[in-house]
């Protein structure tokens, strides 16, 4: 597998079949920018793929993982890198949040809400303007909806 990092294109990286990646999924469906998403339940990255993008992180394989969904998993134990690869290759639902990735920027979210901060998105429609000036609380476009 390849993941083509690019300017305008997002690349997702997560787990389906959990409540956040419902979530995830409906956010990715909404956006109108160009999305990749990679479901490690159906494809797992390769290893160099992990190890890059830890290193991006400046962070463990390990973080990415939630040890309580492993059976026998030792938290005493100093997994290697490699080993923590081959362990979330086995259980990719352990996964944590997912990985979002957009030309350099790499971040890892753990909640669905901090996609929002990664896309720029304020409010439900609202912009934010000088305190001097009233929002726009009126349609910019066809689609929007004001609830």
């Amino acid at each position: 597998m390849i993941i083509e990092n690019k300017k305008g294109l997002i690349n997702c990286i997560y787990a389906s079949g959990t409540q956040f990646s419902a979530q995830l999924e409906a956010l990715l469906e909404a956006t109108k920018k160009d999305v990749h998403a990679i479901d490690i339940c159906k494809t797992m990255p390769s290893d160099t793929i992990w190890h890059d993008i830890a290193e991006k992180l400046d962070t463990s394989l390990k973080s990415f993982i939630d040890l309580q969904q492993i059976e026998d998993f030792d938290e005493t134990s100093d997994y290697s890198e490699e080993s923590l690869v081959k362990i979330l290759a086995q259980y990719p639902k352990a996964m944590i949040g997912a990985v979002v990735m957009e030309d350099k920027t790499v971040i890892h979210i753990e909640r669905y809400t901090e996609l929002l901060n990664f896309f720029n998105v304020d409010s439900a429609g609202l912009e934010k303007t000088m305190h001097t000036e009233s929002p726009t609380t009126k349609r910019q476009t066809k689609n929007e909806q004001f609830i």
